[in-house]
């Protein structure tokens, strides 16, 4: 969404070409007329709906002429049209290299309630948030969720359905009240039903007065006579398309239009814009919505609108969150880290062999210390008895003693730093391979409730301590240690009386140092914890990047805050364990000083005693004891706060994992499945524990090759039933079979490997194009461009060939390119089951039609399951099964499904304007 001034509405963009610097597509078509490339014009006039559509290549430009669009293609850079004009692409007045599409405007959820997702840092006002959740077609949808709006979004929406992230988005957009929209392919992922609701509602009724550029494939909207522009863009040439013809509009090819909703009127003389002030709210079920602090809840006032929350008996209002919480709060342990996260660290660093290795060299390095130390003290001492001469002679000898002692501490020194350095690096691997191998064995119900912030804490933060910081400090307090055990053994042993004062002087060490400890350790994990919010934003905002500048420079400046408030959340604990560490250090100077004086005072009584040499080396023991023994003290709390990361990594390593993965003995890749036979008996699934089914009961038998669509209104559960097959979480009832063989039996690598699936949201790999289809190396050349070909790929990479590149998240495709590129993989593996999730939603009808085609032929042999809210790529299956609130509610086949004359199917169909096409099929 773009923000334009009140007063202009007016959307022009002229004399423009885009330009993403880090995706070349090809070179500009030589010998282009300045008719054939003049530069883009939009011109959508105030309180007028823009809509954009068609094709993209290389370069944008302009032509006005009459009639309708005649091709609309997929991935032709319609959606790099839009963001250019959010200013997310480079943009220049002059020609300049053409380029491939950055990636569409997906989507962006964050990880908070679905409330906070819509306002948006927005103040709450009641009546147009009602207004918003109406017209956005949410109002149901709300009411199945445990706290209505109230109810918070896993990262990335992983627990809404395509449809129900995509109106939260609109809804977003909607509620901020901008002046001009500029919407990508919104009604993409809802069904008829709720399309019809959306654009007659929202487009027509809410947005009534705002200028709307919409990016769409639906040749229905293109046709509607509410449409007052229609851009198409063919070949890098803008052909602008005015419409004219709303008198002589025919009804049968607008199904939108023709059936609508909502009594649609539009008075150009209104004043009162529905976004500005809404006086008059359709029937908004009364639970939806929750009070907030900036707008109370009034009793009587605004009836019908909102529930009225619990009340408690001080006269406030009980917020509903708890059972609309899905994201767990990061656990932070409390009190002394548990010796066993010690001892797996030790297990992990080799065990005791090392723990008896560096206990000898510790010992054998100080030993040879002392050993230097008092053979210098007697060297010296000899000076008093021995003459010049005799002294003079035995220098070299005593010279060559001591430096043996010096390069033998040396090299012992040299051992100990090389035995804690690779112990540390074992352990750290070790510990690195058990959390990954628990993070890639965990259900997703894991990653559901930890954002990826709180995971990136452990893998960086986490991982940086126990690199450098564990094993260090324990070789720093080893030798320490060592060094105050030698030297006080030393001193105590030379003045036997010091041992009286010197031993309570060790207790009170112990005990500040054990105060000090407690807090010190708290605010270590305190900071770790607080580290992860941070980290989690900042994912979120570069997810969400196109969407944060498209809002405006308010929204980055509060996105600015926001990241402040958590960095100053983090220095909080920062600036506490600052403070904590010089109070410590403030209380050491004195237990020095003092231990200094008794020393000191113990030297003055033992004089008598004593021989010079003697009283040096006691001395400067006792100038060094104090400091080593600061030292020891710090270098135990530091392993204390250092085993927080351990603690903390030691912690996801005992994830409790999903399934096996391979189950001995059970049905393999090879002979199964043979027919793709799938039976569901009884299934109910849900996404986690104590939450609602998603699937209640669901009791049908699917035929080998069978070819089954799969429907129902947003929200319905025709998702869930492919999360069902593929074990992504298990059943809370009943079973599933394939072949006869429960899928609850099968390893979940066996199962997931017989399945092949075209998700909603492909999911592309950084790497090559090779890589991505062909990651095992299982296929020759000419299989993998045979799929291409089959998929109208080749094209788009025949300048790289099989080894161009594909970006992280497939960003330098478009959404439909992304998916056909799974549907190449699928035609690669010829799975005897074949689910698509919606596969073909970012697709437009032409290049749907084909790859429909490619599915009849060469899936014949495989059973299909195809999930669509466009319901011409279901039309001509075998059977419809229809969801509606998890249950299955309809099966059979289309044809008869639509004899019946009513029930949910028909109601899709009818709202799509199907009707006529079945009848005239035959079917």
């Amino acid at each position: 969404m773009l923000r334009l001034p009140t007063e202009a509405n007016e959307l022009t963009v002229d004399d423009l070409w885009y330009q993403d610097a880090d995706h070349l597509l090809g070179d500009a078509p030589p010998n282009l007329t300045s008719h054939e490339c003049s530069p883009i014009t939009y011109v959508a006039m105030g309180g007028k709906k823009s809509k954009k559509s068609g094709r993209k290549k290389q370069r944008l430009s302009n032509g006005l002429s009459n009639g309708q669009p005649k091709d609309l293609r997929n991935g032709q850079h319609k959606s790099s049209n839009v963001e250019m004009q959010s200013s997310q692409l480079d943009a220049t007045a002059e020609a300049s290299t053409p380029t491939a599409a950055p990636p569409t405007f997906a989507a962006w959820i964050q990880n908070m309630t679905i409330r906070e997702n819509i306002l948006f840092g927005k103040p709450y006002d009641r009546k147009k948030y009602a207004a918003v959740i109406d017209a956005c077609a949410l109002t149901k949808d709300l009411a199945a969720f445990p706290a209505g709006d109230r109810t918070e979004i896993g990262q990335k929406g992983v627990n809404l359905s395509g449809g129900q992230k995509a109106r939260i988005a609109l809804a977003r957009a909607c509620y901020n009240d901008g002046d001009v929209f500029i919407l990508d392919s919104p009604l993409s992922a809802v069904d008829a039903i709720v399309s019809n609701e959306i654009f007659t509602k929202c487009f027509l009724g809410l947005l009534s007065k705002k200028t709307v550029l919409l990016v769409t494939h639906n040749p229905e909207i293109i046709a509607s006579k509410h449409i007052d522009r229609t851009i198409e863009i063919s070949n890098g040439i803008c052909k602008q398309t005015v419409n004219t013809a709303k008198e002589a509009f025919d009804s049968a090819l607008s199904p939108l239009a023709a059936h609508p909703i909502m009594s649609y009127t539009n008075d150009d003389d209104d004043d009162n814009d529905v976004m500005d002030d809404v006086t008059t709210i359709s029937n908004v079920a009364p639970h939806l919505l929750s009070p907030s602090l900036r707008s109370p809840y009034v009793p009587g006032g605004f009836h019908e609108m909102v529930y009225t929350p619990r009340q408690n008996a001080d006269g406030t209002f009980e917020e509903p969150l708890v059972h609309g919480k899905l994201v767990d709060e990061e656990f932070r342990s409390e009190g002394r880290v548990s010796s066993n996260v010690f001892g797996a660290y030790f297990r992990a660093a080799g065990g005791w062999p090392v723990v008896v290795l560096l206990l000898c060299v510790q010992s054998t390095w100080q030993g040879l210390a002392v050993c230097g130390d008092l053979w210098l003290s007697k060297w010296s001492a000899s000076s008093a008895v021995e003459s010049p001469d005799v002294f003079q002679a035995n220098a070299a000898w005593n010279v060559g003693v001591y430096a043996c002692f010096s390069l033998g501490s040396a090299s012992i020194v040299m051992v100990r730093i090389l035995s804690v350095g690779f112990a540390g690096r074992k352990a750290s691997r070790a510990l690195f391979d058990q959390m990954t191998s628990a993070l890639l064995a965990a259900p997703m119900k894991f990653f559901d409730t930890n954002p990826t912030g709180r995971i990136l804490n452990r893998f960086a933060g986490d991982f940086n301590a126990l690199d450098v910081g564990v094993p260090f400090s324990f070789m720093f307090v080893l030798a320490t240690f060592f060094i105050v055990l030698f030297a006080m053994g030393t001193t105590i042993v030379v003045v036997r009386s010091l041992s009286f004062f010197i031993l309570p002087l060790f207790y009170v060490y112990y005990r500040v140092g054990s105060f000090y400890l407690q807090p010190a350790r708290e605010i270590e994990r305190l900071g770790k914890v607080t580290y992860s919010p941070m980290i989690n934003l900042i994912s979120e905002a570069i997810d969400g990047a196109v969407v944060i500048r498209a809002f405006g420079a308010k929204q980055e400046r509060r996105f600015q805050r926001l990241h402040h408030r958590n960095v100053n959340r983090y220095n909080e604990s920062v600036y506490a364990k600052q403070i904590v560490e010089l109070w410590f250090m403030l209380q050491n100077q004195l237990l020095s000083a003092s231990m200094i004086l008794v020393i000191s005072l113990s030297l003055v009584y033992a004089r008598v005693y004593l021989t010079p040499g003697l009283v040096g080396l006691v001395f400067n023991y006792a100038l060094n004891v104090p400091l080593n023994l600061q030292y020891l003290i710090q270098d135990a709390s530091e392993i204390e706060k250092n085993m927080v990361s351990p603690e903390r990594i030691i912690e996801y390593t005992q994830i409790p994992p999903e399934a096996p993965r391979v189950i001995p003995g059970a049905v393999s890749t090879q002979s199964w499945p043979s027919q793709g036979a799938i039976t569901f008996n009884n299934v109910s699934f849900r996404y986690k524990e104590n939450d609602p089914l998603v699937l209640k009961d669901v009791c049908v038998a699917l035929r080998g090759r069978e070819k089954v669509g799969i429907v129902g209104r947003t929200g319905a559960g025709k998702s869930s039933l492919t999360m069902a097959l593929f074990r992504i979480n298990e059943l809370a009832a009943g079973s599933i079979s394939i072949d006869g063989v429960n899928c609850a039996s099968v390893g979940l690598k066996t199962l997931r490997e017989s399945i092949a699936i075209i998700p909603q949201n492909p999911v592309l790999f950084k790497g090559t194009l090779r890589q991505y289809l062909d990651p095992f190396d299982q296929f020759q050349d000419d299989d993998l461009w045979n799929v291409l070909r089959k998929v109208n790929l080749v094209e788009r990479t025949e300048k790289d060939g099989l080894s161009s590149d594909v970006e992280e998240n497939g960003e330098n495709f478009s959404v439909g390119e992304r998916q056909m590129l799974c549907m190449a993989r699928a035609l690669l593996l010829r799975a005897k089951v074949v689910v698509m999730d919606e596969a073909t939603a970012a697709m437009d009808h032409a290049t749907d039609q084909k790859l429909q085609h490619v599915i009849r032929t060469e899936f014949a042999d495989s059973t299909v399951l195809t999930i669509a809210h466009r319901l011409d790529t279901v039309l001509d299956c075998n059977r419809i099964l229809v969801f509606d609130h998890g249950r299955l509610v309809q099966c059979d086949s289309p044809s008869t499904l639509i004899a019946q004359g009513d029930g949910i199917f028909f109601e899709l169909c009818s709202e799509g304007g199907y009707l006529d096409k079945i009848q005239s099929t035959g079917q």
